[in-house]
Protein backbone atom coordinates (compact mmCIF):
# COMPACT_ATOMS: atom_id res chain seq x y z
CA UNK A 1 0.00 0.00 0.00
CA UNK A 2 1.41 3.13 -0.61
CA UNK A 3 -0.03 5.87 1.04
CA UNK A 4 0.70 9.40 2.71
CA UNK A 5 3.00 8.03 5.60
CA UNK A 6 4.03 5.22 3.43
CA UNK A 7 6.07 4.13 0.22
CA UNK A 8 6.18 7.56 -1.06
CA UNK A 9 9.37 6.69 -3.17
CA UNK A 10 10.39 10.49 -2.81
CA UNK A 11 11.94 11.93 0.20
CA UNK A 12 12.85 15.49 -0.58
CA UNK A 13 10.89 18.60 0.69
CA UNK A 14 8.07 19.56 -1.40
CA UNK A 15 8.85 20.52 -5.02
CA UNK A 16 6.55 21.61 -7.31
CA UNK A 17 8.87 21.14 -10.61
CA UNK A 18 9.01 17.59 -9.67
CA UNK A 19 11.49 14.98 -8.38
CA UNK A 20 12.71 12.28 -11.02
CA UNK A 21 14.59 9.32 -9.42
CA UNK A 22 14.03 5.55 -8.03
CA UNK A 23 13.46 4.30 -5.25
CA UNK A 24 12.10 0.82 -3.54
CA UNK A 25 8.78 0.30 -2.05
CA UNK A 26 7.76 -2.19 0.85
CA UNK A 27 5.15 -4.99 0.28
CA UNK A 28 2.69 -5.92 3.45
CA UNK A 29 5.52 -8.64 3.74
CA UNK A 30 8.70 -6.76 4.49
CA UNK A 31 9.54 -7.47 0.38
CA UNK A 32 11.30 -4.25 -1.29
CA UNK A 33 10.21 -3.78 -5.08
CA UNK A 34 12.30 -1.08 -7.27
CA UNK A 35 9.81 1.57 -8.40
CA UNK A 36 10.88 4.43 -10.84
CA UNK A 37 9.52 7.65 -11.06
CA UNK A 38 9.16 11.18 -13.23
CA UNK A 39 7.71 14.26 -12.03
CA UNK A 40 6.59 13.44 -8.19
CA UNK A 41 5.94 16.81 -6.16
CA UNK A 42 6.22 14.87 -2.77
CA UNK A 43 3.45 16.83 -0.63
CA UNK A 44 3.10 16.19 3.10
CA UNK A 45 -0.42 15.32 3.15
CA UNK A 46 -1.38 12.75 0.35
CA UNK A 47 0.63 10.29 -1.24
CA UNK A 48 1.73 11.90 -4.08
CA UNK A 49 1.21 14.65 -6.43
CA UNK A 50 2.03 13.77 -10.19
CA UNK A 51 2.58 16.54 -12.27
CA UNK A 52 1.05 16.52 -15.88
CA UNK A 53 2.88 13.39 -18.38
CA UNK A 54 4.42 12.07 -14.52
CA UNK A 55 4.38 8.75 -13.93
CA UNK A 56 5.48 5.75 -11.40
CA UNK A 57 6.74 2.03 -12.33
CA UNK A 58 7.69 -0.65 -11.13
CA UNK A 59 11.45 -2.04 -12.72
CA UNK A 60 11.70 -5.32 -10.61
CA UNK A 61 8.76 -7.86 -11.26
CA UNK A 62 5.74 -8.23 -9.07
CA UNK A 63 4.48 -11.69 -10.52
CA UNK A 64 0.93 -12.61 -9.82
CA UNK A 65 -0.59 -9.15 -9.94
CA UNK A 66 -3.87 -8.88 -9.99
CA UNK A 67 -4.85 -5.37 -9.46
CA UNK A 68 -4.78 -1.96 -8.46
CA UNK A 69 -6.88 0.54 -6.90
CA UNK A 70 -6.32 4.59 -6.64
CA UNK A 71 -8.05 6.75 -4.69
CA UNK A 72 -7.79 10.03 -5.79
CA UNK A 73 -7.87 13.37 -3.72
CA UNK A 74 -10.18 15.05 -6.50
CA UNK A 75 -11.04 15.12 -10.04
CA UNK A 76 -8.79 17.29 -11.69
CA UNK A 77 -6.60 14.46 -14.02
CA UNK A 78 -7.44 11.57 -16.10
CA UNK A 79 -5.04 8.41 -15.19
CA UNK A 80 -3.57 6.25 -17.88
CA UNK A 81 -2.40 2.50 -16.45
CA UNK A 82 -0.55 0.60 -18.82
CA UNK A 83 0.53 -3.32 -17.79
CA UNK A 84 2.93 -5.77 -19.25
CA UNK A 85 5.19 -8.57 -18.50
CA UNK A 86 7.62 -7.37 -19.41
CA UNK A 87 9.31 -4.16 -18.58
CA UNK A 88 8.65 -2.37 -21.82
CA UNK A 89 4.84 -1.08 -22.25
CA UNK A 90 2.51 -0.87 -25.73
CA UNK A 91 -0.28 0.93 -26.70
CA UNK A 92 -2.06 -2.02 -27.00
CA UNK A 93 -2.41 -2.67 -23.30
CA UNK A 94 -2.95 0.72 -21.67
CA UNK A 95 -6.44 1.93 -20.19
CA UNK A 96 -7.30 5.66 -19.90
CA UNK A 97 -9.38 6.61 -16.65
CA UNK A 98 -11.47 9.82 -17.14
CA UNK A 99 -10.55 12.56 -14.44
CA UNK A 100 -14.33 12.03 -13.07
CA UNK A 101 -13.45 8.32 -12.18
CA UNK A 102 -12.53 8.39 -8.29
CA UNK A 103 -12.04 6.23 -6.73
CA UNK A 104 -10.00 3.66 -9.51
CA UNK A 105 -10.14 0.11 -9.48
CA UNK A 106 -8.68 -1.98 -12.20
CA UNK A 107 -7.81 -5.73 -12.64
CA UNK A 108 -5.81 -5.40 -16.12
CA UNK A 109 -8.48 -7.83 -17.59
CA UNK A 110 -7.44 -10.64 -15.74
CA UNK A 111 -4.15 -10.49 -17.42
CA UNK A 112 -1.93 -10.76 -14.41
CA UNK A 113 1.39 -8.74 -15.77
CA UNK A 114 4.43 -8.33 -14.12
CA UNK A 115 4.66 -4.21 -14.59
CA UNK A 116 2.52 -1.49 -14.48
CA UNK A 117 3.03 2.19 -15.09
CA UNK A 118 0.54 4.90 -13.72
CA UNK A 119 0.81 8.23 -16.26
CA UNK A 120 -0.93 11.49 -15.47
CA UNK A 121 -2.76 13.22 -18.10
CA UNK A 122 -3.69 16.65 -18.77
CA UNK A 123 -3.04 17.99 -15.35
CA UNK A 124 -1.40 17.17 -11.66
CA UNK A 125 -2.64 13.95 -10.36
CA UNK A 126 -3.40 14.32 -6.87
CA UNK A 127 -3.05 10.73 -5.21
CA UNK A 128 -4.04 9.92 -1.83
CA UNK A 129 -3.54 6.09 -1.90
CA UNK A 130 -2.42 3.32 -4.28
CA UNK A 131 -2.90 -0.42 -3.73
CA UNK A 132 -1.47 -3.16 -5.63
CA UNK A 133 -2.88 -6.53 -5.10
CA UNK A 134 -0.90 -9.39 -5.45
CA UNK A 135 -0.97 -13.46 -5.41
CA UNK A 136 2.36 -13.45 -3.90
CA UNK A 137 3.35 -15.76 -5.93
CA UNK A 138 6.98 -16.70 -7.12
CA UNK A 139 6.06 -18.27 -10.68
CA UNK A 140 7.06 -16.29 -13.70
CA UNK A 141 3.51 -15.54 -15.73
CA UNK A 142 5.52 -15.79 -19.33
CA UNK A 143 6.45 -19.30 -18.29
CA UNK A 144 3.64 -21.44 -20.50
CA UNK A 145 5.68 -23.47 -23.24
CA UNK A 146 4.24 -20.65 -26.04
CA UNK A 147 0.69 -20.37 -24.30
CA UNK A 148 1.97 -16.61 -23.23
CA UNK A 149 2.18 -13.52 -25.22
CA UNK A 150 3.84 -10.35 -25.05
CA UNK A 151 3.37 -7.34 -26.22
CA UNK A 152 6.93 -5.57 -28.17
CA UNK A 153 7.34 -3.31 -31.32
CA UNK A 154 5.30 -1.90 -34.15
CA UNK A 155 4.78 -3.17 -37.58
CA UNK A 156 1.88 -2.53 -40.30
CA UNK A 157 -0.66 -4.71 -40.13
CA UNK A 158 -4.23 -4.30 -40.26
CA UNK A 159 -5.68 -3.09 -43.68
CA UNK A 160 -7.31 0.76 -43.02
CA UNK A 161 -10.52 0.41 -44.48
CA UNK A 162 -12.55 3.70 -43.34
CA UNK A 163 -13.00 5.99 -46.62
CA UNK A 164 -12.20 9.10 -44.78
CA UNK A 165 -8.85 8.34 -43.50
CA UNK A 166 -8.16 6.79 -46.65
CA UNK A 167 -8.54 10.07 -48.23
CA UNK A 168 -6.73 12.02 -45.45
CA UNK A 169 -3.42 9.87 -45.86
CA UNK A 170 -3.66 9.91 -49.56
CA UNK A 171 -3.80 13.66 -49.60
CA UNK A 172 -0.83 13.74 -47.83
CA UNK A 173 1.51 11.37 -50.04
CA UNK A 174 0.87 14.03 -52.83
CA UNK A 175 1.64 12.71 -56.35
CA UNK A 176 2.04 8.60 -56.41
CA UNK A 177 5.40 6.97 -57.47
CA UNK A 178 6.42 5.94 -60.69
CA UNK A 179 9.46 4.32 -62.10
CA UNK A 180 11.44 7.39 -62.97
CA UNK A 181 10.37 9.19 -60.19
CA UNK A 182 9.84 8.22 -56.30
CA UNK A 183 8.50 11.24 -55.14
CA UNK A 184 8.44 11.40 -51.03
CA UNK A 185 7.68 7.56 -51.81
CA UNK A 186 10.70 4.90 -50.93
CA UNK A 187 11.40 2.28 -53.41
CA UNK A 188 10.88 -1.30 -52.10
CA UNK A 189 14.01 -2.38 -54.61
CA UNK A 190 12.26 -5.99 -55.17
CA UNK A 191 12.83 -8.25 -57.96
CA UNK A 192 11.55 -9.17 -61.55
CA UNK A 193 13.30 -11.41 -63.92
CA UNK A 194 16.24 -11.92 -61.27
CA UNK A 195 16.88 -8.01 -61.55
CA UNK A 196 15.57 -5.16 -58.91
CA UNK A 197 13.34 -3.22 -60.73
CA UNK A 198 11.55 -0.05 -59.71
CA UNK A 199 7.41 -1.12 -59.49
CA UNK A 200 6.66 -1.34 -56.04
CA UNK A 201 6.82 1.60 -52.98
CA UNK A 202 6.08 2.36 -49.80
CA UNK A 203 5.31 5.57 -47.17
CA UNK A 204 5.03 5.84 -43.77
CA UNK A 205 2.76 8.88 -42.66
CA UNK A 206 1.77 9.68 -38.77
CA UNK A 207 -1.96 10.95 -38.80
CA UNK A 208 -2.81 11.85 -35.57
CA UNK A 209 -1.06 9.73 -32.91
CA UNK A 210 -0.86 7.07 -35.19
CA UNK A 211 1.42 5.53 -37.84
CA UNK A 212 0.78 3.86 -41.35
CA UNK A 213 2.15 2.69 -44.22
CA UNK A 214 1.03 3.04 -47.75
CA UNK A 215 2.12 0.74 -50.37
CA UNK A 216 1.70 1.24 -54.05
CA UNK A 217 2.89 -1.16 -57.30
CA UNK A 218 2.12 -0.36 -60.78
CA UNK A 219 3.46 -3.94 -61.58
CA UNK A 220 2.97 -7.48 -59.45
CA UNK A 221 5.20 -8.77 -57.37
CA UNK A 222 6.24 -11.93 -58.42
CA UNK A 223 6.07 -14.85 -56.31
CA UNK A 224 9.99 -15.75 -57.14
CA UNK A 225 12.83 -13.08 -57.78
CA UNK A 226 13.34 -14.65 -61.05
CA UNK A 227 10.12 -14.76 -62.69
CA UNK A 228 8.54 -12.04 -64.46
CA UNK A 229 6.21 -9.95 -63.30
CA UNK A 230 2.23 -10.99 -64.04
CA UNK A 231 -0.89 -12.02 -62.28
CA UNK A 232 -0.53 -15.45 -62.54
CA UNK A 233 2.94 -15.45 -61.22
CA UNK A 234 1.84 -13.58 -57.78
CA UNK A 235 -0.33 -13.60 -54.90
CA UNK A 236 -0.90 -10.06 -54.46
CA UNK A 237 -3.78 -10.60 -56.68
CA UNK A 238 -5.50 -13.54 -54.71
CA UNK A 239 -5.06 -11.62 -51.34
CA UNK A 240 -7.31 -8.93 -52.92
CA UNK A 241 -4.60 -6.74 -54.19
CA UNK A 242 -4.57 -4.88 -57.40
CA UNK A 243 -1.50 -2.40 -58.91
CA UNK A 244 -2.10 1.38 -59.37
CA UNK A 245 -4.12 1.26 -56.14
CA UNK A 246 -2.59 2.54 -52.83
CA UNK A 247 -3.22 0.49 -49.97
CA UNK A 248 -3.01 1.91 -46.02
CA UNK A 249 -1.61 -0.19 -43.22
CA UNK A 250 -1.94 0.66 -39.69
CA UNK A 251 1.08 0.13 -37.31
CA UNK A 252 0.30 -2.15 -34.36
CA UNK A 253 2.16 -3.66 -31.65
CA UNK A 254 3.67 -6.61 -32.48
CA UNK A 255 2.68 -9.98 -30.46
CA UNK A 256 5.01 -12.56 -29.52
CA UNK A 257 4.68 -15.97 -28.38
CA UNK A 258 6.80 -16.59 -25.16
CA UNK A 259 8.44 -19.63 -26.41
CA UNK A 260 10.62 -20.30 -23.37
CA UNK A 261 12.11 -17.98 -20.38
CA UNK A 262 15.54 -18.81 -19.14
CA UNK A 263 16.56 -17.07 -16.16
CA UNK A 264 16.15 -13.25 -16.93
CA UNK A 265 15.74 -13.71 -20.63
CA UNK A 266 12.62 -14.80 -22.66
CA UNK A 267 12.81 -16.59 -26.15
CA UNK A 268 10.08 -15.00 -28.20
CA UNK A 269 8.60 -15.70 -32.05
CA UNK A 270 6.02 -13.47 -33.34
CA UNK A 271 2.50 -14.72 -33.17
CA UNK A 272 1.68 -14.03 -37.31
CA UNK A 273 2.98 -13.73 -40.19
CA UNK A 274 4.52 -10.04 -40.56
CA UNK A 275 6.10 -9.87 -44.00
CA UNK A 276 6.70 -11.65 -47.03
CA UNK A 277 10.52 -11.82 -48.46
CA UNK A 278 12.74 -14.30 -50.12
CA UNK A 279 15.98 -16.10 -48.29
CA UNK A 280 18.11 -15.36 -51.32
CA UNK A 281 17.68 -13.38 -54.69
CA UNK A 282 19.31 -15.70 -56.95
CA UNK A 283 19.47 -19.86 -57.48
CA UNK A 284 23.26 -19.41 -58.38
CA UNK A 285 26.17 -20.74 -56.04
CA UNK A 286 28.54 -17.86 -54.96
CA UNK A 287 32.68 -17.85 -54.00
CA UNK A 288 32.94 -15.96 -51.02
CA UNK A 289 36.67 -15.99 -48.86
CA UNK A 290 37.14 -18.99 -51.08
CA UNK A 291 34.42 -21.01 -50.16
CA UNK A 292 31.43 -22.17 -52.45
CA UNK A 293 28.43 -20.57 -50.83
CA UNK A 294 25.31 -21.78 -51.91
CA UNK A 295 21.74 -20.22 -52.31
CA UNK A 296 20.83 -21.54 -49.22
CA UNK A 297 23.56 -20.74 -46.65
CA UNK A 298 21.82 -18.73 -43.79
CA UNK A 299 24.74 -16.40 -42.94
CA UNK A 300 24.71 -14.77 -46.23
CA UNK A 301 20.65 -14.88 -47.26
CA UNK A 302 19.33 -11.80 -47.84
CA UNK A 303 16.30 -12.84 -45.13
CA UNK A 304 19.62 -12.82 -42.45
CA UNK A 305 20.49 -8.92 -43.30
CA UNK A 306 16.77 -7.90 -44.15
CA UNK A 307 15.90 -9.35 -40.33
CA UNK A 308 18.47 -7.55 -38.21
CA UNK A 309 18.64 -4.09 -40.23
CA UNK A 310 15.26 -3.34 -42.18
CA UNK A 311 12.75 -5.21 -39.73
CA UNK A 312 14.80 -4.57 -36.59
CA UNK A 313 15.21 -0.66 -37.61
CA UNK A 314 11.09 -0.27 -38.19
CA UNK A 315 9.98 -2.73 -35.44
CA UNK A 316 11.66 -1.10 -32.64
CA UNK A 317 12.43 1.60 -30.37
CA UNK A 318 16.30 2.27 -29.18
CA UNK A 319 14.62 1.66 -25.94
CA UNK A 320 13.59 -2.07 -26.82
CA UNK A 321 16.60 -2.70 -29.12
CA UNK A 322 18.39 -1.85 -25.97
CA UNK A 323 16.80 -5.35 -24.44
CA UNK A 324 17.00 -7.54 -27.25
CA UNK A 325 19.75 -9.89 -27.05
CA UNK A 326 22.76 -10.84 -29.69
CA UNK A 327 21.91 -14.51 -30.04
CA UNK A 328 24.43 -17.04 -31.13
CA UNK A 329 21.87 -19.00 -33.74
CA UNK A 330 22.73 -22.61 -34.40
CA UNK A 331 22.76 -23.25 -37.77
CA UNK A 332 24.42 -26.61 -37.83
CA UNK A 333 23.42 -29.38 -39.79
CA UNK A 334 21.39 -30.76 -36.41
CA UNK A 335 19.54 -27.86 -36.46
CA UNK A 336 18.36 -28.23 -39.76
CA UNK A 337 17.03 -31.94 -38.57
CA UNK A 338 19.88 -34.05 -40.54
CA UNK A 339 22.78 -35.35 -39.48
CA UNK A 340 25.09 -34.24 -42.21
CA UNK A 341 24.28 -31.80 -45.07
CA UNK A 342 26.67 -29.91 -47.64
CA UNK A 343 24.79 -26.43 -47.28
CA UNK A 344 24.68 -26.08 -43.77
CA UNK A 345 26.49 -23.30 -42.94
CA UNK A 346 28.46 -21.55 -39.78
CA UNK A 347 26.84 -20.58 -36.25
CA UNK A 348 25.68 -16.20 -36.37
CA UNK A 349 25.32 -14.20 -34.14
CA UNK A 350 21.73 -11.97 -34.83
CA UNK A 351 19.75 -9.66 -33.31
CA UNK A 352 16.35 -11.00 -34.74
CA UNK A 353 16.18 -14.38 -37.06
CA UNK A 354 14.77 -17.03 -38.23
CA UNK A 355 13.90 -20.21 -36.23
CA UNK A 356 15.37 -23.43 -37.05
CA UNK A 357 13.56 -26.72 -37.62
CA UNK A 358 14.66 -28.28 -34.39
CA UNK A 359 13.54 -25.20 -32.90
CA UNK A 360 9.81 -25.07 -34.53
CA UNK A 361 9.90 -28.70 -33.37
CA UNK A 362 10.14 -27.88 -30.22
CA UNK A 363 8.21 -29.53 -27.37
CA UNK A 364 9.25 -27.27 -24.34
CA UNK A 365 8.82 -24.36 -27.09
CA UNK A 366 4.89 -25.46 -27.70
CA UNK A 367 5.94 -26.28 -31.61
CA UNK A 368 5.15 -30.05 -31.33
CA UNK A 369 1.85 -30.10 -33.69
CA UNK A 370 0.62 -28.74 -36.57
CA UNK A 371 -1.66 -26.98 -34.98
CA UNK A 372 0.71 -25.28 -32.82
CA UNK A 373 2.49 -24.36 -36.06
CA UNK A 374 -0.02 -22.43 -37.76
CA UNK A 375 0.30 -19.15 -38.30
CA UNK A 376 -2.12 -16.54 -40.07
CA UNK A 377 -0.70 -13.46 -42.09
CA UNK A 378 -1.02 -9.89 -41.48
CA UNK A 379 -2.72 -7.91 -44.30
CA UNK A 380 0.41 -6.73 -44.57
CA UNK A 381 2.02 -9.34 -45.24
CA UNK A 382 -0.54 -10.29 -47.96
CA UNK A 383 -0.13 -6.74 -49.94
CA UNK A 384 3.46 -8.01 -50.36
CA UNK A 385 2.78 -11.20 -51.66
CA UNK A 386 2.37 -13.55 -49.31
CA UNK A 387 0.68 -17.20 -50.08
CA UNK A 388 -2.50 -17.80 -47.80
CA UNK A 389 -4.10 -20.80 -48.32
CA UNK A 390 -8.22 -19.94 -48.88
CA UNK A 391 -9.46 -22.58 -46.31
CA UNK A 392 -7.94 -21.94 -43.51
CA UNK A 393 -6.38 -18.26 -44.00
CA UNK A 394 -2.94 -20.07 -43.04
CA UNK A 395 -0.09 -18.83 -44.56
CA UNK A 396 3.64 -20.27 -45.01
CA UNK A 397 6.25 -19.44 -43.01
CA UNK A 398 10.29 -19.53 -43.34
CA UNK A 399 12.59 -21.15 -41.40
CA UNK A 400 16.50 -20.97 -42.10
CA UNK A 401 17.12 -24.38 -42.12
CA UNK A 402 18.68 -25.74 -45.95
CA UNK A 403 16.71 -28.14 -47.10
CA UNK A 404 19.28 -31.51 -47.46
CA UNK A 405 18.69 -32.27 -51.45
CA UNK A 406 18.88 -28.90 -53.42
CA UNK A 407 21.24 -26.03 -52.67
CA UNK A 408 18.39 -23.46 -53.75
CA UNK A 409 16.12 -24.85 -51.96
CA UNK A 410 15.16 -24.19 -47.79
CA UNK A 411 12.39 -24.98 -45.40
CA UNK A 412 9.35 -23.64 -44.27
CA UNK A 413 6.33 -24.74 -42.31
CA UNK A 414 3.34 -24.95 -44.10
CA UNK A 415 -0.23 -24.06 -44.01
CA UNK A 416 -1.58 -27.05 -41.93
CA UNK A 417 1.67 -27.18 -39.68
CA UNK A 418 3.30 -29.66 -41.62
CA UNK A 419 7.00 -28.93 -43.13
CA UNK A 420 8.27 -28.80 -46.83
CA UNK A 421 10.48 -27.24 -49.00
CA UNK A 422 10.90 -24.35 -51.43
CA UNK A 423 13.07 -22.24 -53.63
CA UNK A 424 15.37 -19.65 -51.67
CA UNK A 425 14.29 -17.02 -54.19
CA UNK A 426 10.58 -17.78 -53.42
CA UNK A 427 9.04 -14.38 -52.26
CA UNK A 428 5.66 -16.17 -51.07
CA UNK A 429 6.93 -17.31 -48.18
CA UNK A 430 5.72 -15.67 -44.56
CA UNK A 431 8.30 -13.92 -42.16
CA UNK A 432 7.47 -15.09 -38.59
CA UNK A 433 10.94 -13.55 -36.40
CA UNK A 434 12.04 -14.97 -33.44
CA UNK A 435 14.23 -12.93 -30.71
CA UNK A 436 15.59 -12.88 -27.01
CA UNK A 437 14.67 -10.59 -24.69
CA UNK A 438 16.18 -9.47 -21.66
CA UNK A 439 13.25 -8.94 -18.86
Amino acid sequence: MFGTSNNKLEVGEENLSGYSGSASAATELGNNVAFSYHLLANPTDKWQTILAEGFFTNTAPIHGMEGISITKTDTNASVSIYWSNISIFSEGRYEVFAASTNPISFDFYSYKPNYIKVVALGSSLNIDSVGINFSCSDENPLVGGGTKTVLMGTYPQSKVTDSALITTLNTATGALPTSGNNQLWTDYGYYISGSVSSYMWYIDITNATDEYRGVYFTSYRPSATTYISSATNSYQDNNGYATSSAYWFKYEPITWRVLNVVSSKAFLMANLVIDSQDYYYSTANRTIGGATVYPNNYMYSHIRSWLNTTFYNTAFTTEEKARIQTTTVDNSAASAGYGVTTYACANTSDKVFLLSYLEATNATYGLNTTTSRMLKPSAYAQSQGVYTYTSNGNSYWALRSPFYMYAYDVQHAYYDGTFSSGGAVNTNHGVAPALWISL
